[in-house]
């Protein structure tokens, strides 16, 4: 673009027109689109009181627990940039409805007519501003280049920019100003007027101005924009965490120019399901078009029923249309004449009467759409006569194919809009995609979609097309990298009147630097497809065995804390560390349960150093060897400080507030102060008469001795022969780091635990466990 093609277009605040043959040196200038929309910070929407969300350049995907605020943030968006905005009263944030209360408390107080109350006008701006103060808003922070000028103009507070951050804020304002005020004072008191003296906690309306408002929700939909100072933004210093305050005075910038800046489409979950059906609701569910057969309707009535305009390839559909309407009324002719030769005989033909009848049909393209065999599937190219109507084919294919349709709709409009010039940022958001698509698809469908959404000419490649996207799917969120997941994260209500509310963490910070343990992160999380980032707390273990079983543990000893949602992963105490940023971010009480590894320095003949492994019997210079309790916590320097660790040992806190509670093998008391390293020799001594017992089991059906067989056999066995338990230690220590299946073991438990047997868990787990249900017991406002 030349400098004379900006400064015309800057003069009217519009973006300008593209360019026909650019210079080679324009064409390479807009190959990367100069503007995209970086961060929004949302302020007084429903439990986003203060949030904050860091978009990426290309797709944002939202990851999290039920409740978070993922679906908020989409709606906000939604609300805000389209056409038409969509509040209502329970929108706004539960930390301002005591203070909405209290300027309505006041309004009823009035001895005057608020219309014309005497009160100086600056108490009723003071008012006003009090008001606004509760409102919704969102500050949208784009990240612009020197191209983008023509976009922005209308809202850069400098005349020497350059290019670099721009900030808009868009509010709800119920009221423009003061004076409307005044008069909303009014209504208000006029409906309170025969409901006054009634008790509130009864049903007479309205008993607030919440109240008020959800009749009368038209108050709700007028929104203003203003510009912002980027150098108070967070473009400029990311540690800032006030928003900024709009100067008293502040003039609003046109609508129009917000809607040439940024386009929102919407994607909601229950698409096919919910009103966007409501316009086919009439048709029988026999004659109705398929998911993807609406889309194509809807496509064609937006952009086929109109006239030609020079585009090559609808100007050939218009006349196509047209000489197929022009057979198509004769061919009615001729089939109808007969019969209408009669009625034309009962006719009295006057000079101003008709004298014949002619037909002359219209038809729409969307009509030739609007049945279930329109759109059909050809199961083999080369047969075209074998074709099957939508509804035969599988469901999920049927969704792929609507859901992709409608990207590639979204796309279409924002190139052709009724007037003007395409948007310069696109944001398409899509809400839990996987609720209408298979695995397979999941995983590769962050990337596809952009491509649907991405303009396809050259002549396009300034514009800015962005993805976002709420999941609860492991497969989608880990199809991708963590530079693009963000956690929206619940945060608890803290102190006297405060309201649970929303932080939003970008996970592509988590590992800072360490690109080696993000790494490790992100294959981890492909490969075992953990729903870490939607639970509400997290189990990690060391092993099969304790995958298997400590979740039989919690459903039978801990009833309500398996009605959470607690992921476990099965990751060893060699590696949990190094989960540790993610952990930390996320802020959801965790558990590691792990093995102690104990094990002894000793030198080979040849004087080199190794570190053994061994089992715990009151050995000096006894070692750690788990690299998550010698690197994480609790770090202890003497190995016989882990057998009586104090509370503060056992729990760490990280700077944020998030807590991890660790578990590792502790002194059993029936075992005369002998000391298990693993969970199979503590469960095993844990469980020494439940055992022994095993050796007299008989079956219930035949009356004969029960013979066990396999890793359960071994067991018993040792435990019959070694009495005594540190000799007992000794062997369950040399079995298991043998040819000794732990699979095989615990699956043996896992099926006798399951029919009800009293088998115990070892108190060092039990006790962890009574942890965990305290803290999401005081997470969800229960009493523990």
């Amino acid at each position: 673009m030349t400098t004379d093609q900006i400064s015309a277009s800057s003069l009217t605040d519009s973006p300008p027109l593209i360019p026909a043959g650019p210079s080679p040196k324009a064409a390479v200038a807009i190959d990367t689109p100069p503007l995209r929309l970086a961060c929004l910070e949302v302020c007084n929407f429903r439990r986003l009181a203060k949030t904050r969300l860091e978009l990426d350049e290309v797709t944002t995907i939202l990851v999290g627990a039920n409740n978070s605020g993922k679906t908020s943030l989409l709606t906000v968006l939604r609300n805000f940039l389209s056409e038409s905005p969509g509040f209502r009263a329970f929108d706004i944030s539960l930390s301002q409805w005591a203070k909405l209360r209290e300027v309505c408390h006041r309004w009823e107080a009035l001895d005057e007519d608020p219309t014309t109350d005497s009160k100086d006008a600056e108490s009723w701006e003071a008012e006003y501003q009090e008001l606004q103060a509760c409102m919704p808003f969102i500050d949208l922070w784009f990240d612009a280049k020197e191209g983008a000028y023509s976009h922005v103009a209308p809202f850069i507070t400098s005349l020497k920019w350059s290019g670099g951050a721009v900030g808009v804020r868009v509010r709800l304002e119920p009221v423009a100003d003061a004076n409307e005020l005044r008069n909303l004072a009014w209504r208000y008191r006029e409906a309170r007027a025969p409901v006054r003296e009634l008790p509130k906690d009864g049903h007479a309306w309205p008993i607030d101005l919440l109240d008020y408002w959800l009749r009368h929700s038209a108050d709700l939909r007028r929104i203003a924009a203003y510009r912002l100072d980027p150098v108070k933004g967070p473009l400029a210093d990311k540690s800032r965490r006030d928003l900024q305050e709009l100067p008293l005075g502040s003039q609003p910038i046109e609508l129009q120019h917000l809607r040439k800046l940024i386009r929102v489409d919407f994607v909601p979950a229950q698409r096919g399901l919910g009103a966007e059906e409501d316009e086919m609701r009439s048709e029988s569910a026999s004659s109705r078009p398929g998911l993807f057969s609406s889309q194509l309707m809807k496509f064609a009535r937006q952009h086929l029923n109109v006239a030609p305009s020079g585009h090559g390839h609808r100007e050939d559909l218009v006349k196509a249309v047209a000489n197929a309407q022009a057979d198509l009324d004769k061919s009615i002719y001729k089939a109808l004449k007969p019969a209408m030769e009669d009625v034309e005989i009962l006719g009295y033909p006057g000079l101003h009467d008709p004298h014949q009848f002619h037909f002359r049909t219209r038809i729409q393209t969307a009509d030739l759409l609007a049945h279930s065999t329109a759109v059909q599937y050809l199961l083999d190219k080369t047969a075209v006569d074998e074709s099957l109507p939508e509804h035969s084919i599988g469901l999920g294919y049927q969704n792929l194919q609507s859901l992709s349709f409608m990207l590639v709709s979204f796309r279409a409009a924002r190139l052709n809009p009724p007037q003007g010039s395409p948007a310069a940022v696109h944001l398409v958001m899509v809400e839990e995609p996987e609720a209408h698509l298979h695995v397979q698809v999941q995983r590769n469908f962050s990337k596809n979609a952009h491509e649907l959404i991405r303009p396809k000419e050259h002549v396009h490649s300034y514009l800015r097309s962005q993805l976002l996207i709420s999941t609860h799917s492991s497969h989608l969120a880990h199809g991708d990298n963590f530079t693009r997941l963000r956690y929206v994260r619940r945060v608890a209500s803290t102190g006297l009147g405060a309201k649970p509310s929303t932080q939003v963490v970008n996970l592509g910070d988590a590992f800072g630097e360490d690109a080696p343990t993000r790494t490790f992160a992100e294959r981890y999380f492909q490969v075992q497809h953990t729903d870490l980032l939607f639970a509400d707390a997290a189990i990690f273990v060391e092993g099969t065995a304790e995958r298997m079983l400590v979740p039989l543990f919690i459903e039978r000893d801990f009833p309500k804390l398996a009605k959470k949602y607690v992921s476990f992963l099965d990751i060893g105490g060699s590696h949990a560390h190094r989960l540790k940023p993610l952990v930390e971010r996320l802020g959801i009480p965790t558990i590691v349960i792990t093995d102690l590894d104990p094990v002894l320095p000793t030198r080979t003949d040849k004087g080199r150093l190794v570190r053994a492994a061994v089992h715990i019997a009151g050995q000096e210079k006894l070692e750690c060897g788990n690299d998550t309790l010698t690197s994480w916590h609790p770090m202890l320097a003497e190995f016989q400080a882990f057998g009586k660790p104090t509370p503060a040992q056992l729990v760490w806190t990280s700077d944020t507030g998030a807590q991890v509670r660790f578990a590792w093998q502790l002194p059993v008391a029936a075992a005369s102060e002998q000391w298990p390293s693993s969970f199979e020799d503590s469960l095993v001594l844990s469980n020494i008469d439940w055992f022994k017992a095993l050796e007299e089991e008989v079956d219930p059906i035949t009356a004969a001795k029960v013979k066990h067989r396999g890793t359960l056999a071994k067991v018993i066995g040792l435990v019959l022969d070694y009495p005594d338990h540190a000799e007992l230690l000794k062997e369950l220590h040399a079995m298991l780091r043998g040819s000794f299946s732990k699979g095989d073991f615990a699956a043996t438990l896992f099926e006798r635990l399951n029919a009800g047997q009293d088998l115990k868990c070892p108190a060092y787990i039990t006790d962890a466990l009574t942890w965990l249900s305290g803290q999401l017991n005081v997470t969800a406002g229960e009493t523990p």
